[in-house]
């Protein structure tokens, strides 16, 4: 069974100048001294790293290096190297390596998955697993669960829904345990199947330490077991345990390669000891005659285990051997024909004491002739390169490479250090290279040293192909002679050169010097408390700025759409008898179906900021008194919405329209209302536009000029009736109506004139004091537009609901003065035309006789509302 280890473990790389986890305060950079007993398996182009004992030399800011110091990997990192990354002899390879964490945020693993002193990595092409190990004995940390083991998934393949890679536990199935070390592990890829031979376990096949203290936790007894990891159908991998059979001995630390030899290839077992001298704290054999008597016997006689047929076998080999050895790495090479299969062994030692020298020599055996031949001595520049504790890869055919180990161990307290962390050795011509370059290989060509033995040549062609004097049983010599599919093997070579950036790894920043496990505040946590704290101090953040957006928008009086709603507001404010904030009034449009949208009944109509009324003869009559007035039937239209305080008939005239009268005590008379005088109208020096409808507006006047106030209502004085000039076409109130010539009210005129226009009497609107266009349009620049009434003689007569008739008085002296009688004058009934629905209604007439009849339904309204409009009567004019 599967589970994840974590959702948040991140498979970011970064360098292994970082792997080392203590740093002094003065260093600067790291370089890997040792690296010994770890588990590794490559995957395609890819080798990875688990576990192990390590060893670091640091370097300081002022160029000198540390002491050698341990570190053992307490993170629990798992390290790769690329085949692509070539590199020097001698040179600082700590660059090559990437880290791939297995912790947390790159933080320490602890007891998820700590660090293990040995056990194998088994591995295909797309994933590994990790078992066996030991672990360091703490009490701060509870270990793994017996039958737990960690696995990693790169690459997919197989049918399967769901897919992620990364790190994963998985479960031992069989009653198998991980407490089992110092085995013997190979993989075979194209077989999707690996391998873990032997190796030891404790006393009671419980829990086992790398201290070696205690000997009921130290694996000190031989396993006679083999397992087996099926990949075949991923995420469903299924554990087995074998138990080896009598005459195939367990032994420690052995080197186990799979052969591409019968239906499903062969494992070859090389080497290995009994009653090592490494699981005991002197580092001397506890049964050195046991030892010394049985372990050679693993080099000259090879255990073989048929994969396909699951059955072992043994054959005794020729040529002379390496003797007893373990600890040390073996890696196959395929002559280009198939006629021999020829395994390298590099480098271990005896096993009986840890002070016996390392081997440094390279011994083949090549198979099915079962012939040993050393094919180096190993040595460079002068000095030994043995060492144990290491592992073996072939990036290409042709190479082997070498990766750790220890060497020999140094006198006194001093620990030495490999000259050479990674080696690589040419198969072919049995020598070791200067270093390693992707863009150098070549195909596998035998070495003379074999091929003189075996016979054939450096391609093939073996002559010897069964041992000598032959097989030890014929069904061994069936496995041999059964030739394996070699398509289901897949290569990944060559590959690219890529070059490490730095390899010397300066001005690093040093890590802490403390890495303890197990106390303090875990790594991971201060970044996940800065990323949850900053998203909440973001989403506060967000909030106050809508919370502050949303007041704005209240305080300004915003509609849900962003504009401004003064028609609602400005309606209230008319309501409550108060003046609006708004500077413009938007227009109100009413009007009916049939007016025409023609652009020419579309003004702009500037107002003169003032205008002064032109001055009258003595206008001063009498306040008559006005008989009730006759207003439009409003059955079709909505009813106007009045302040609560009651007004009469005179008093709406008076107060709320254009056309009532202002105080005669004041001098306000006809016309001083807020049109008709300009110096105190609210739309002195603004634009207005006027069309066919009527337009409401408003506005709260220019400036920081204050609002008029109504002139204070004064008794009527009596006075005479005016005298009208004996002028044609004469209106007394402005020339600004197109009048030919205006008469001052202060100049004499002849009886004559006068007695000639008073046969046709005007009556007089109550719009005045308009600009030249306002009045071009209300005269009847088209008849469509404004109603009038044309009598026979050409005069026009405006209809108001309330019109003036002015009569001549002559006064002593020869001068005349006019009086103004206010005449109530009934809106049209239903009959004539249709009823307005605002104060001032026009109407379109034609002249027929005397008569004037309607000439068009067409409705027209000019209607501005204005603050005297609601709250108070007209402005006084200015007396005369």
């Amino acid at each position: 069974m599967l589970w994840r280890l974590l959702p948040a473990v991140v498979t970011a790389f970064a360098s292994l100048a970082q792997g080392q986890s203590k740093w002094a305060s003065n260093q600067v950079n790291t370089t890997l001294c040792r690296w010994q007993q770890f588990r590794a398996a490559v995957v395609k182009d890819t080798i990875y790293f688990d576990g192990g004992s390590s060893w670091w030399i640091p370097g300081l800011s002022d160029g000198s290096l540390g002491s050698v110091d341990r570190d053992d990997n307490p993170l629990g990192r798992v390290y790769t190297l690329n085949f692509s990354r070539p590199f020097k002899s001698g040179q600082n390879v700590t660059a090559l390596f990437e880290i791939l964490s297995k912790g947390v945020g790159g933080g320490a693993a602890n007891n998820i998955a700590p660090n293990y002193y040995d056990g194998g990595m088994l591995a295909n092409d797309a994933e590994w697993f990790t078992y066996g190990g030991m672990l360091m004995k703490t009490d701060v940390l509870s270990e793994p669960a017996k039958d737990i083991v960690l696995g990693y998934y790169k690459d997919q393949y197989g049918p399967q829904l769901t897919f992620t890679p990364g790190f994963l536990f998985d479960n031992l199935d069989n009653n198998l345990t991980r407490y089992l070390a110092y085995g013997g592990a190979a993989s075979a890829p194209s077989e999707n199947k690996a391998w873990y031979f032997s190796g030891m376990h404790s006393p009671s096949f419980g829990p086992i330490y790398e201290s070696g203290i205690d000997p009921a936790f130290t694996a000190v007894n031989v396993s006679n077991t083999l397992i087996t990891l099926d990949m075949t159908t991923q995420q469903k991998e299924t554990w087995t345990n074998e138990t080896l059979p009598p005459g195939i001995p367990g032994r420690g630390t052995p080197e186990l390669v799979w052969v591409p030899v019968g239906a499903q290839g062969i494992l070859v077992a090389l080497g290995g000891v009994i009653s090592p001298s490494y699981v005991t704290v002197r580092r001397v054999s506890d049964n050195i005659s046991q030892n010394q008597a049985q372990s050679p016997g693993f080099m000259t006689t090879i255990n073989i285990y048929d994969v396909a047929g699951k059955k072992w076998y043994s054959q005794p080999t020729t040529g002379g051997s390496p003797g007893q050895l373990t600890r040390g790495c073996a890696v196959v090479a395929r002559a280009q024909d198939g006629s021999s299969f020829n395994i390298y062994y590099y480098g271990g030692y005896t096993g009986v004491r840890e002070s016996d020298p390392y081997s440094d020599d390279v011994w083949v055996l090549s198979l099915p002739s079962f012939i040993w031949a050393k094919i180096s001595s190993g040595s460079n520049q002068g000095r030994s390169q043995g060492r144990i504790g290491h592992k073996c890869f072939t990036p290409y055919p042709d190479q082997m490479m070498v990766v750790g180990g220890a060497p020999a161990v140094g006198t006194g307290t001093s620990q030495t250090c490999l000259f050479e962390v990674i080696r690589v050795f040419n198969m072919s011509s049995g020598t070791w290279l200067d270093g390693y370059d992707p863009a150098k290989y070549s195909n596998y060509t035998v070495p003379g040293d074999i091929f003189g033995k075996i016979g054939g040549t450096a391609t093939g062609g073996a002559k010897v192909t069964s041992p000598s004097p032959s097989w030890a049983t014929t069904a061994l010599a069936e496995v041999f002679a059964t030739p394996y599919p070699t398509t289901k093997i897949k290569t990944f070579y060559p590959y690219a050169s890529v070059a490490a950036d730095n390899n010397t790894n300066p001005n690093l920043p040093p890590s802490p010097s403390d890495s303890s496990s197990g106390g303090g505040v875990p790594s991971f946590l201060p970044p996940v408390l800065g990323v949850v704290l900053g998203l909440v101090l973001l989403t506060m953040i967000g909030v106050l700025i809508l919370l502050w957006r949303r007041r704005k928008l209240f305080k300004a009086g915003m509609s849900d759409a962003g504009t401004e709603d003064t028609n609602g507001h400005r309606i209230m404010s008319w309501m409550r008898g108060q003046q609006t904030t708004s500077e413009n009034k938007a227009p109100t449009v009413t009007t009916t179906d049939d007016i025409s949208s023609s652009p020419a009944d579309v003004e702009s109509v500037g107002v003169p900021p003032s205008q002064a009324i032109p001055e009258m003869m003595n206008t001063e009559v009498p306040r008559p008194v006005i008989p009730p007035v006759e207003l439009m039937d409003t059955s079709t239209s909505p009813r106007a919405e009045l302040q609560d305080t009651p007004l009469n008939y005179e008093d709406i005239i008076n107060r709320h329209s254009r056309l009532g009268l202002g105080d005669n005590s004041s001098g306000a008379g006809l016309g001083f209302g807020a049109i008709n005088n300009p110096s105190a109208s609210y739309y002195s020096g603004e634009t207005q536009q006027i069309d066919h409808a009527s337009t409401v507006s408003r506005s709260t006047g220019l400036g920081s000029s204050p609002s008029p106030q109504p002139p204070t209502p004064q008794p009527p004085t009596p006075q005479p009736p005016p005298v009208i000039p004996a002028v044609a076409d004469y209106r007394p109130d402005s020339d600004l109506l197109g009048n030919a010539s205006t008469v001052n009210a202060s100049t004499p005129t002849s009886s004559s004139s006068h007695t000639a226009t008073m046969a046709n009497p005007r009556v007089l609107s109550g719009i005045s004091n308009l600009s030249e266009r306002e009045r071009s349009h209300l005269r009847g620049a088209s008849d469509t537009t404004i109603s009038s009434v044309t009598s026979g003689g050409g005069d026009r007569i405006l209809s108001p609901s309330v019109a003036i008739v002015e009569t001549p008085l002559e006064s002593p002296g020869g001068t005349y003065s006019s009086q103004r009688t206010l005449l109530a004058v009934s809106p049209p009934t239903a009959g004539i035309r249709e009823e307005g629905e605002d104060y001032l209604t026009s109407r379109p007439f034609a002249s027929n006789g005397n008569n004037a009849v309607p000439a068009s339904p067409l409705r027209r309204s000019v209607f501005y509302e204005s603050r005297e409009d609601m709250n108070g009567a007209g402005r006084a004019g200015p007396s005369s």
